[in-house]
């Protein structure tokens, strides 16, 4: 069934009546949810998921292309609305005909875009920013409550081999509330080799052991999920501990599945120990003054 932009807004007003009644925890569906749209809280992660304020694109120092200037990932949302509404005499906005305003039709393709597309016509974004233009296009909604910190779920775990997990990001705020950002985050792997993670938060683990993180980003705040991908070998009877860092190490070691490596002489142990800290291997003065 298709509708205009006027009439699936609506239908998208309803249904964000209903999610937030269900309970404090919000809809991840970025169009149906908060109710009443704000620049800072809605549109700017949009932005920011898209591409648009990144420094390749409109955050460019020096300028965007075509005189469109973001601030990068949307720190400065004060100056972005500026620039997004007011500058060039509001031509990027056209609340008589939101379907025809520049913002959406450079976005979804309709006219020539360097950057191509980034928000597909008719997708909860693109009715999202054609919401906030129905209701004016606020700044910011009366008392809208700060986002205080961001939380992913599962914040720790145990990945097999090649298994697959899809993460939650949750945004939670000063009056007490959450939302469910899942859609709207940004995911980065730190060792892409062992764990990678796509734009949605589904993460794949590699056949590599040891362990990885994925730092999840929403407008300033971060959270971090770390995996563990066990080799799975038998492990045996380990040594006895002779201090608190044998605890440790142990411990992490029985978690990866991982044996201790046996005893070795000095030179092995200096050549172990320097590439694990330094990433080569000892000179040969380093090498005199240890052996």
């Amino acid at each position: 069934m298709m509708c205009s932009v006027k009439t699936c807004v609506v239908l998208l007003f309803t249904i964000g009546v209903v999610s937030v009644q269900a309970g404090q925890v919000l809809a991840e569906d970025p169009a149906a949810t908060p109710l009443n749209v704000s620049f800072v809280r809605d549109i700017v992660p949009i932005l920011t998921k898209s591409g648009c304020n990144a420094g390749p694109c409109h955050a460019k120092a020096g300028g965007g292309p075509n005189g469109f200037q973001l601030s990068l990932l949307g720190f400065e949302p004060a100056e972005d609305y500026e620039n997004l509404v007011l500058e060039g005499n509001g031509r990027r906005i056209f609340p008589a005909a939101i379907e025809h305003s520049l913002i959406l039709r450079k976005a979804t393709g309709q006219v020539s875009h360097v950057g191509g597309v980034r928000i597909e016509a008719g997708s909860p974004n693109y009715l999202k920013i054609a919401q906030w233009i129905e209701q004016g296009m606020p700044y910011q909604q009366p008392n809208e409550p700060e986002l205080e910190r961001m939380e992913v779920i599962p914040a720790k775990m145990m990945l097999q081999p090649n298994a697959q997990v899809q993460l939650q990001a949750l945004a939670h705020y000063s009056d007490g509330t959450s939302r469910d950002v899942t859609s709207l985050a940004l995911y980065e792997s730190n060792a892409v080799a062992m764990l990678q993670v796509d734009p949605s938060g589904a993460v794949v683990a590699s056949d590599l052991p040891g362990r990885a993180a994925v730092m999840v980003r929403f407008q300033g705040k971060t959270a971090v999920m770390s995996a563990s991908i066990p080799l799975g070998a038998e492990l045996g009877v380990f040594p006895a501990n002779r201090n608190f860092i044998d605890e440790h190490v142990f411990n992490n070691l029985r978690e990866l599945g991982l044996p201790p490596s046996p005893i070795c002489d000095d030179g092995t142990f200096l050549r172990r120990v320097t590439l694990d800290i330094a990433g080569r291997l000892p000179s040969e003065r380093e090498a005199t003054e240890f052996l």
